[in-house]
């Protein structure tokens, strides 16, 4: 079997040992494991997820995420940890966006045609189950994790690139992160036309505070490994002195992309040799001996009114008239330095939600639920189909309203 399991069933890592699987899962490619292991005297699991080539969490995937993680409450009070991990490679994506807008249309499709038959507000509201559906997954697996951190310590290694919705919001699900320092995050949503609607908001405001998380929500800026420990993201940014492989491009196409798939597999073996006796480090050490950035000390990516500025200018649907559909890479000079637009319904949406929240009552589940509420209404906004096909097409989006 390809990927991080490797590794993680392999006896290559000093004072590691691996007991065997809790739990397994494949579809294709795609597996998430669940490994009973020891490190440091202490006894714990390990979950490997791998889903490529940009590991993004799709129906199956949150299944069974959640059925494992089930198991792993199972064993009570047998785990001391539990350490989520997986793939070391350039991209971690969020949801697949091309099932989204194929269940859009469908659903747009048969909204007009009950609209005309005259039916029921209820009734048409049900057709978007499938969006409901997924964010109630996504929520679910937040109170698992948890709850499950109630119990024990989690730990969460984000090795590799960039992490893009889900694939950022899963692990900061966790107690305490570890970070490739080639590593970023990026709550892309509002350049979508949604928000993050997995807790991301919730454990942002948690983990960085309210400047943070309004700027990275906000914004959609990618901020990276070293940015993350200065606000209190990642714990610990461990240094890859090596890049990420490349892909040639010869008269072969197909052996360029059997040697770029070699180049993954050993890149991962040997950035994982890196991370993961960190991340069992960070699981299994005395709790007063993990770095943590005090509030006092956080970093602020930016100011509140530096925010303020730059929202306004990028929500505005027509200060981007001259760009709209255009190829991004058409206009690579223009969008990085305008940013690209942003959604005005996302930016409504966070605004709402972020005005909200009070540190002196703040209650984590009762704001995640509302954050999945505020999500689930976004699917339902006229403007999402035009962010989700620029995206998907790598285009500038027309934000307006449709005619």
């Amino acid at each position: 079997m390809k990927g991080p399991i490797r590794l993680v069933r392999s006896q290559d890592i000093a004072g590691y040992e691996n007991r065997g699987p809790i739990f397994e899962w494949s579809d294709g490619p795609a597996y998430l494991m669940i490994e009973r292991a020891s490190f440091g005297g202490k006894t714990g699991a390990v979950l490997c997820y791998y889903n490529p080539p940009v590991h993004q969490v799709g129906n199956p995937g949150l299944d069974a995420y959640l059925e494992g993680l089930g198991r792993v409450l199972n064993e009570g009070d047998a785990f001391e940890f539990l350490l989520l991990y997986g793939a070391n490679d350039p991209v971690h994506a969020g949801g697949d966006l091309k099932e989204s807008l194929g269940k859009l249309d469908r659903t747009l499709e048969a909204k007009e045609k009950k609209e005309q038959e005259g039916a029921s507000p209820e009734e048409i509201d049900r057709l978007f189950d499938w969006a409901d559906g997924r964010l109630k997954k996504g929520i679910a697996l937040h109170g698992r994790v948890r709850e499950i951190a109630g119990r024990m310590r989690v730990v969460a290694v984000c090795g590799g690139g960039t992490r893009y919705g889900g694939s950022a919001e899963i692990p900061l699900m966790a107690d305490y992160l570890v970070g490739d320092s080639r590593s970023a995050m990026c709550f892309s949503e509002a350049m979508i036309g949604l928000i993050p609607g997995w807790a991301g908001i919730a454990r942002t405001l948690i983990k960085a505070g309210p400047v943070n998380a309004r700027y990275m929500s906000m914004t959609s800026r990618e901020v990276k490994a070293e940015q993350l420990q200065k606000i209190g993201i990642y714990n610990v940014v461990v240094r890859v002195p090596f890049s990420f492989p490349r892909r040639e491009k010869t008269e072969d196409p197909k052996a360029d992309k059997a040697r770029y798939l070699e180049a993954l597999e050993a890149h991962d073996r040997e950035t994982g040799l890196l991370l993961l006796p960190k991340g069992l480090e960070i699981a299994t050490c005395p709790e007063k001996d993990i770095p943590v950035v005090s509030e006092a000390e956080r970093a602020v990516l930016a100011e509140d009114e530096e925010i303020s500025r730059e929202v306004a200018r990028r929500k505005d649907p027509e200060n981007y008239s001259r760009f709209w559909g255009k190829p991004l890479r058409e206009v690579k000079q223009e969008m990085a330095e305008m940013g690209r637009p942003l959604a005005p319904q996302s930016i409504e949406a966070l605004t709402r939600l972020l005005s909200g929240y009070d540190p002196g009552s703040f209650d984590e589940t009762l704001f995640v639920e509302e954050e999945m509420r505020a999500d689930a209404r976004l699917y339902r906004d006229p403007r999402f189909r035009a962010g989700l096909v620029a995206t998907l097409e790598q285009r500038v989006a027309d934000y307006r309203m449709p005619q």
